[in-house]
């Protein structure tokens, strides 16, 4: 069965369907069914199409959709074929698309009377579990603690998620002796300039005061 054209390409009649052309996408698509052409043409041959799954045009031309230029992809490839097919052009036209027209409209609707609405009514839905709290282990002292679920906390105190974080050394850097001129590693944020508290005395000793590691 081939599909008929009609109306400088602008209709397509296809298995007694009429498909009518968005000229802003490209697609044909049927009122009735609700089904882009290319899709309904891939259905006839093969049944439904598998969920997870697109159908492409091998040509990327959406006025071909016969049988023999359609293939059924993954979704995931299905994207990751049309972004690589994107030009720097037309990359740069959604860029520009994005922050001078959605991200403006969206932040103007979040702040008009209905966005406002609608964040009220959200929270409503959710704010059971928003502030569900139970009862954690914290991963430094061990001690029993209450805590929002969030999936985020694991100290039951800042005091414990900051020496935690210390003895992780995340925040340790190498430096320089100045007394012994010996390399050791220190907290960044310590303000010692000696590798042991011997060093530091000598240092003081010397009258320029000095911390020890």
């Amino acid at each position: 069965m081939t599909i008929q054209y009609f109306e400088d390409g602008d209709y397509a009649l296809y298995d007694g369907l009429i498909f009518r052309r968005d000229k802003r996408k490209g697609y044909y698509l049927n009122a009735k069914t609700h089904k882009r052409l290319h899709v309904y043409v891939w259905e006839y041959h093969n049944g439904a199409v598998p969920e997870g799954c697109h159908v492409h045009h091998k040509d990327f031309d959406k006025r071909n959709n016969e049988i023999e230029n359609l293939e059924l992809l993954t979704a995931h490839e299905h994207l990751k074929l049309h972004g690589a097919a994107l030009d720097d052009g037309e990359r740069q036209r959604r860029r520009n698309n994005l922050s001078e027209n959605a991200r403006p409209k969206a932040s103007e609707w979040h702040g008009s009377e209905d966005g406002h609405e609608w964040h009220r009514q959200h929270y409503e839905r959710m704010k059971e579990k928003l502030h569900r709290t139970i009862t954690l282990k914290c991963a430094y002292c061990c001690k029993a603690f209450e805590a929002v679920d969030n999936g985020k906390n694991k100290y039951c105190s800042n005091a414990c998620n900051a020496a935690a974080r210390r003895a992780s050394g995340i925040d340790n850097e190498k430096r320089i002796c100045v007394v012994c001129g010996k390399e050791y590693e220190v907290n960044r944020y310590a303000k010692s300039k000696t590798c042991s508290r011997s060093c530091a005395n000598r240092l003081r000793w010397r009258g320029e005061g000095g911390t020890d590691s």
